[in-house]
């Protein structure tokens, strides 16, 4: 039996098998799972949580660009790639973006779950 709903929620959310980054319509960095920041090499609960995205992931502008362009249109993306430079290594990096929406379908933000895929298909 579940006592603690929302406790239950957060597990689901911090044990994602990949990285999930939630940002509010006014650009601050709301939720970073763990899986994101072991792909971004950041710490999720220290880093970026309300603090702008722009300035949390500043050093990826790739991120920042697919953040700021579903915000600004409110379309999303199913499957797509981008490329990440991080400590001088190449990572391609899978994602979709959704928006997220309140039961009354308000927009309250946005979110993009992504994967490390740059060694899938390699040998």
């Amino acid at each position: 039996m579940i006592k603690n709903i929302q406790e239950y929620y957060q597990c689901i959310l911090d044990n994602l098998t990949g990285g999930l980054v939630s940002v509010d319509l006014k650009g601050k960095v709301v939720y970073l799972n763990p899986m994101a920041g072991k792909i971004l090499r950041m710490d999720p609960e220290n880093c970026c949580r309300d603090i702008q995205y722009d300035a949390a992931f500043e050093a990826f502008p790739a991120l920042r660009e697919v953040i700021k362009e579903t915000l600004e249109t409110a379309k999303c993306v199913r499957r797509a790639e981008i490329s990440i430079l991080h400590a001088n290594t190449p990572l391609i990096i899978g994602y979709s973006t959704m928006l997220v929406k309140n039961h009354e379908g308000k927009e309250l933000g946005v979110t993009v779950i992504f994967q490390d895929i740059s060694f899938v298909g390699k040998k």
